[in-house]
């Protein structure tokens, strides 16, 4: 069926793989992303999607650190 160049090509591996990411580095991250958030409901544009893609992404940030959902709540209350 497939000519076997073309199956070589198909069953590639792939150099960029991805690693999980260090405590550090999600801390780093939900931090930025607070950042971003408070930045953004600061501004007077329209940016509900913005605001709901960031939102959503502290709050698996903050799931990931371990962060029980209440403090998490806070931070981004904090960000009004």
């Amino acid at each position: 069926m497939f000519h076997e160049t073309a199956r070589k090509k198909i069953e590639y591996d792939n150099p960029r793989v991805e690693k999980m990411r260090s405590p550090q580095e999600v801390l780093a991250r939900y931090n930025l992303s607070l950042r971003d958030y408070k930045a953004l409901n600061e501004s007077k544009v329209d940016n509900r999607e913005q605001r709901l893609m960031i939102y959503t992404e502290i709050k698996l940030l903050g799931w990931m650190l371990g962060k029980p959902e209440k403090n998490v709540l806070k931070d981004l209350n904090a960000c009004k």
